[in-house]
């Protein structure tokens, strides 16, 4: 098959849901398909104001030292096209053309058929933009629709649609697991930061502030760009680590704190788990997919900072405990592959190109 995914925007930071993208472009192409990945330098969602933002956010990038590159590098075998506009002359003919973010559904939506079947891969029901309105509005074009978590499925029956899967995100094995020579966990809490109101930035400065007044705990915090928010001095925070040194991190700490209000999935909580980390997070409906609550993580109410705060202090004082969770965990998280993933998704594509 020749299979396009249209990215939402050119992305030049860590970004969960483009990787997820390049891991299934990287599993199609290895069974063969003929996959490309287009990087639209400007989308159909850009207003006006969009594109100020779009202005500011370069100047910003700028100024804190992010190279003007893609961040994300496939394998050889996958296509990669950075154009102006994801306009029909900059998209390659095929049998399946896939929106990989609502920035681009329309876009998708108003190509000609010689580009392919028109997918909408769904991997948020993001309606916690100012944008919403936009947003719901591409969730009801008449695209067919792939969602990587059940509970995106639910939102769209509520709104009177229908989408395919789920089709699930996993991790690579390679990247992150438990290093033998790494036996010494120096950090109590670890933790991953976003600017966003929804990923809870404010909450996780709170709690581990809270932590501290209580506890002699250490912290170390992954960010993709030099946060907005200010830290305490004691916090270690890490902008942009290779593979190598997230994987390091997480192998040196001992709990995972994640206090995001809403994730279509949650990749960072499952590469902590993977390298040994006990979860302790907020229940949002993302993580909730693989979670399962006092069997292989400890969640709290979202918004419950004083919950976090007793679970991850209970958590430090119940070595017994900790061990339990974080064999539960590795145990689960082994399950998750991304051959599986690519077989469910490689085969709703087929269905509907036969």
């Amino acid at each position: 098959m020749r299979i396009t995914f249209i990215l939402p925007g050119f992305i030049s930071i860590p970004m969960g849901g483009v990787k997820v993208v390049h891991e299934y472009a990287n599993r199609l192409a290895e069974r063969g398909h003929d996959i490309s990945l287009v990087y639209p330098i400007t989308t159909h969602a850009c207003s006006s104001l969009g594109q100020i933002k779009q202005l500011i956010r370069r100047i910003y990038n700028r100024v804190t030292n992010i190279n003007n590159e893609l961040y994300y590098t496939p394998n050889r075998n996958v296509e990669v096209l950075v154009v102006k506009k994801a306009i029909s002359k900059y998209i390659p003919i095929g049998d399946a053309v896939i929106a990989a973010g609502w920035q681009t559904a329309r876009w998708v939506y108003m190509l000609p058929v010689i580009h392919g079947k028109k997918f909408y891969f769904l991997q948020h029901f993001e309606t916690y933009f100012k944008s919403k309105n936009l947003v719901l509005k591409t969730f009801q074009l008449p695209m067919i629709k792939i969602a990587i978590a059940q509970w995106i499925i639910d939102e769209l029956k509520n709104i009177g649609q229908t989408a395919e899967g789920p089709v699930m995100n996993a991790i690579d094995h390679r990247e992150f697991f438990i290093d033998p020579e790494s036996t010494d966990r120096p950090y109590d809490v670890i933790a991953v930061y976003h600017h966003m109101n929804v990923k809870g930035p404010k909450d996780l400065i709170s709690t581990l502030k809270a932590l501290k007044k209580q506890k002699n705990i250490s912290a170390v915090v992954i960010a993709s760009r030099k946060p907005i928010h200010k830290f305490p001095s004691w916090v270690r925070v890490v902008i942009r680590p290779s593979t190598e040194l997230l994987r390091n991190l997480y192998n040196s700490s001992k709990i995972f704190l994640h206090t995001s209000h809403s994730e279509g999935w949650g990749l960072p909580v499952m590469e902590a788990m993977a390298c040994g980390c006990v979860i302790a997070a907020y229940a949002n409906k993302g993580v909730c997919e693989f979670l399962t609550p006092n069997k292989n993580a400890i969640l709290a109410d979202i918004g419950r900072k004083d919950k976090l705060v007793h679970i991850i202090l209970d958590l430090l004082d119940n070595p017994q405990l900790m061990k339990k969770l974080k064999i539960a965990a590795l145990i689960d998280i082994k399950t998750y592959t991304w051959n599986h993933c690519a077989d469910k998704f490689e085969s709703i594509i087929n269905n509907y190109i036969q």
